[in-house]
């Protein structure tokens, strides 16, 4: 199965998806640690809310997607210079 998506996708795509992959895990866990820390009040707000899965929600998202692209954008620009021929 994993020589099919070898095969299915470009390098350079898979790279993509890798980097965003590790970094929505990575935002993923910010957040939770963010709501867990006994010290922030952001848990207390979240579970004082009449809706709490919306401030939840809004939360993950937000840090998925940032770390997400933080990690595939670091991805990328590491790889410059790196072509079959050698580094520039």
């Amino acid at each position: 199965m994993a020589g099919q998506v070898r095969q299915r996708f470009p390098r350079v795509v898979r790279l993509i998806l890798i980097g965003w992959l590790m970094g929505a895990g990575i935002g993923a866990l910010v957040a939770a640690a963010a709501l867990a820390m006994e010290g922030s009040p952001l848990g207390h707000l979240v579970a004082s809310s009449s809706e709490p899965w919306i401030p939840t929600l809004l939360l993950f998202g937000g840090m998925m997607t940032t770390f997400a692209g933080l990690s595939a954008g670091t991805a990328i620009m590491l790889t410059v210079g790196r072509g079959d021929d050698g580094p520039r």
